[in-house]
């Protein structure tokens, strides 16, 4: 009696180690979700460099916005001491009004700059084309809206 059970035993033991191989197999990752956590990571990547690529724009708009503004100064400070606005953005750095550095917005252009005002509350038109340099359309920036 007792062989029989230790045969069995024995008999139990062979198919438990035969077993076992399948047993870790099963513990892998299988195909389809390896591509599917390949997918989720694809996707996760292609956000944060849209979002990078956004951040970059709103960087160069809100350098463009503080320029305007140290220029506004330099324009309303010119028009107390000389009663006028100065015919080019250029007379603010010869005459000192501003640092001697170019006068170009974030993205290099040049400043659209008018000293005949479209009226009393906005005696001079001061602006940049935006990112993408055409004048005329939702992404210029204007001094005098800039802030709204």
């Amino acid at each position: 009696m007792q062989h029989q059970t230790s045969s069995a035993a024995a008999t139990q033991g062979t198919r438990a180690a035969k077993r076992a191989p399948a047993r870790r197999r099963a513990k892998g990752f299988s195909l389809l979700e390896l591509t599917l956590v390949l997918a989720i990571i694809g996707i996760l990547i292609a956000a944060a460099a849209y979002n990078l690529v956004g951040a970059s724009t709103r960087a160069k708009t809100q350098v463009t916005k503080s320029s305007m503004s140290t220029i506004k100064g330099a324009l309303s400070s010119y028009n107390i001491q000389h009663s006028s606005y100065p015919p080019a953005l250029q007379t603010l750095i010869t005459t000192k009004f501003l640092d001697d550095k170019p006068l170009k917005d974030a993205w290099g252009r040049e400043w659209m700059y008018d000293p005949r005002g479209r009226s009393r509350d906005q005696p001079y038109m001061l602006g940049s084309a935006g990112e993408d340099g055409q004048p005329g359309n939702e992404d210029d920036i204007d001094v005098w809206t800039m802030d709204k």
